[in-house]
């Protein structure tokens, strides 16, 4: 676990009464989720900006999953949920197959002991 540092940050009063409330409904501490909710909210601009990104042609498949910190597949996933088409012309084509070829052979390769 990487340490700790502390911040301050501004909220309105509802915001903070509005996670008080949720985090005695949970029975978790204030600052827990808090954390849980910044993480999920930073999951989500960068997965909203990769796949930005993605449309305007300015990354392959691969790089703005890479970019947004997600596994190509789960990538794949929120093009398919925000209903952002598969860009496929030939020369990209060839290029996502080399991509998605080196991501399942990695992903294949971790965890596993590889015969000789």
């Amino acid at each position: 676990m990487t340490a700790a540092r502390i911040t301050k940050v501004r909220l309105p009063a509802d915001d903070l009464d509005r996670l008080t409330e949720a985090a005695k409904r949970l029975k978790v501490e204030r600052s827990s989720l808090i954390r849980r909710a910044l993480d999920k909210g930073v999951r989500e601009v960068l997965v909203e900006e990769a796949l930005l990104q993605y449309q305007r042609g300015e990354a392959s498949a691969q790089a703005a999953a890479h970019w947004a910190g997600v596994s190509l597949w789960e990538f794949l996933d929120e093009m398919k949920a925000h209903g952002v088409p598969f860009r496929t012309d030939e020369d990209l084509l060839r290029e996502q197959i080399g991509e998605f070829r080196a991501a399942l052979r990695k992903e294949r390769g971790h965890g596993r002991s590889r015969r000789r």
